[in-house]
């Protein structure tokens, strides 16, 4: 008979499975064949030879369940045990221990050493000692029927250890079949692990528990410069620069004594002198239990990051630089503009209202555009120093208790004579339980005249625009004008600094494109948002959401958050 241990041979699940099924089919056909020529030779069987028929017909039943989801080393480890109950039991048929079927126990644990390891192995041969064991005991006792074989016992004895000797010779081949593969996938994956170290571009290292390398990849020649041969027995952490030697060591104690892995940036020094920026990632290798465990490292050159690195850190510091510059420059124009302005916007003044005497009409019209011009230019100077301010992360809030209503009063008296000369209506609507907010007061009127400042200045004569304020998830002010609108394809440009809507309408218009850009940064840095929606011909909203600057009945902020200085993009 053939065992089934003969389909471990193979690699794949399924075509073991499929092994099983046909060893157990030819084990079935063979023991049916015995069947019927024990019929031959005796005639009709008795009820305990009945039985001895059964169990030579097992293997077929094995093999059905081979389509089943029963696991196939338990079907094995069934079909050993089987084995062995079934030549005990036809030894106690046919002469107890002198039976020339006990020699087959022996083969018994040589079949379960192709099935599995040293566990099977112990188990089929409890199996084999045990059935021999019973056929003693019921021989001891006298239980033994007498059997009905014709044949002499010496030509039987001869038939049986020939075919013992069969089976012994198929189960040795089997297990050459089993070492010859297995030798041959070790052969292959060493082939394919030396292919791969002797290939790969990262260095590949192995080291004792102690850091020393005891195998390193060809790829320490391209990396430092070094043959294998040269660094084997060396410790990684004597070819690191001094600033990096801890750094390794940690990483390697990492892996070696905590079994964790463990990652170094570190320069190793090349043979020629100089250092080349390395990654170190180490693993622990495979060791016994308490005892520090051998060391797996991977070595790759990482010279190109790190100059990259390096470019983006000089990069950065020269715009913090040139921020700085910025800023310092945007001080001094400040001062600078400031202070002849406001001599124009006063002597200007003082000249509208003819305060040392009567002008002609004339100059007080050029003393009235003037006025304005200085007041436009003064504006602004002030929306690019706050944007500046902004930007740098130098803008505070001073957050407080205040008046909405008041407040949004106030920015629509300032822009109360600009509209009336455009020609448009402005309204105001702010809910009583919005009109308490806690926020910055400079900020938010700041917000809401620079809103309505671009709703005059784009909505035409006999338009409106209109302000509310409610509360919702916050405080939510809309400023909301029935304008000319803004394309779609504009939207997503307006609110950077700078930005405008390049038509010939808004170029007829006074402005930077601050406005917007300023209104967003504001929004964000009280933790809200600003949302634009527009299209053309049916005017603009803007929408400013502030989660945090609603206040309950008491004045007591509903929602608290940490509002942190803003940086704009």
């Amino acid at each position: 008979m053939m065992t089934s241990g003969s389909s471990q041979a193979t690699t794949r699940p399924g075509a073991q499975r499929r092994a099983f099924v046909l060893i157990q089919t030819a084990k079935a056909l063979v023991g049916g064949a015995l069947g019927l020529c024990f019929f031959g030779m005796v005639g009709r069987p008795d009820m305990l030879e009945l039985v001895a028929m059964a169990g030579l017909l097992m293997p077929g039943a094995l093999a059905l369940l081979g389509f089943t989801e029963i696991g196939l080393p338990a079907l094995e480890q069934i079909g050993l045990a089987s084995f062995a109950l079934l030549i005990g039991y036809l030894a106690i048929l046919t002469g107890g221990v002198t039976s020339p079927l006990v020699v087959w126990l022996a083969l018994v644990p040589a079949e379960a050493a192709l099935v599995g390891g040293r566990p099977a192995v112990m188990r089929a041969g409890f199996a084999a000692g045990g059935a021999l064991l019973a056929v003693a005991v019921v021989q001891a006792l006298g239980l033994l029927p007498a059997s009905r074989l014709t044949l002499p016992v010496w030509e039987i004895y001869v038939c049986s250890v020939l075919a013992a000797l069969v089976q012994a010779v198929l189960i040795a081949a089997a297990a050459q079949d089993r070492q010859r593969a297995a030798d041959a996938a070790a052969a292959e994956g060493a082939a394919m692990y030396r292919f791969l170290a002797d290939n790969a571009m990262d260095l590949i290292t192995r080291h004792s528990p102690d850091g020393c390398v005891r195998f390193a990849s060809p790829a320490s020649l391209a990396l430092i410069g070094r043959l294998p041969d040269e660094i084997t027995g060396m410790a990684l952490a004597s070819l690191a620069h001094p600033e990096q030697v801890d750094a390794v060591q940690a990483a390697l104690m990492e892996a070696s004594y905590y079994g964790r892995a463990g990652t170094a940036e570190a320069r190793l020094k090349h043979k020629d002198g100089h250092y080349v920026w390395t990654e170190i990632r180490c693993r622990p290798a495979r060791a016994l239990e308490g005892e520090p465990a051998d060391i797996v490292a991977v070595t790759r050159d990482i010279s190109l990051a790190k100059q990259q690195e390096q470019a983006l850190v000089e990069a950065r510091d020269e715009a913090l630089a040139a921020s700085r510059a910025k800023s310092r420059f945007l001080a001094n124009m400040s001062h600078e503009l400031r202070t002849p302005l406001n001599a124009i916007i006063g002597f200007s003044e003082m000249t509208m209202r003819e305060m040392f005497g009567p002008v002609g009409p004339r100059y007080q019209e050029y003393a009235r555009l003037i006025h304005e011009s200085g007041n436009h230019l003064l504006d602004l100077i002030n929306s690019v120093l706050d944007m500046s301010k902004i930007e740098a992360g130098k803008f505070e809030l001073s957050e407080e208790l205040f008046d909405l209503d008041q407040a949004a009063q106030s920015a629509v008296r300032f822009l109360r004579i600009p509209a009336e000369r455009a020609g448009v209506a402005l309204k105001l609507d702010v809910t009583p339980e919005a009109r308490q907010v806690f926020a910055d007061r400079r900020a938010i009127k700041q917000i809401l005249v620079n809103l309505l400042s671009n709703g005059v200045k784009y909505t035409p004569p006999g338009g409106e625009v209109r302000v509310s304020a409610r509360v919702r998830h916050g405080i939510e002010i809309q400023v909301r004008d029935t304008g000319t609108g803004i394309a779609k394809a504009d939207l997503e440009r307006l609110g950077r600094p700078f930005e405008q809507v390049e038509n010939s309408e808004v170029r007829a218009k006074e402005g930077t494109g601050l406005g917007l850009a300023l209104v967003k940064s504001l929004a964000q840095m009280h933790g809200g948002e600003a949302v634009l929606n527009s299209a053309l011909g049916e005017g603009t909203t803007v929408t400013v959401r502030l989660p945090y600057a609603a206040v309950d009945a008491k004045g007591e902020r509903l929602a608290n958050a940490k509002v942190l200085p803003f940086r704009a993009a």
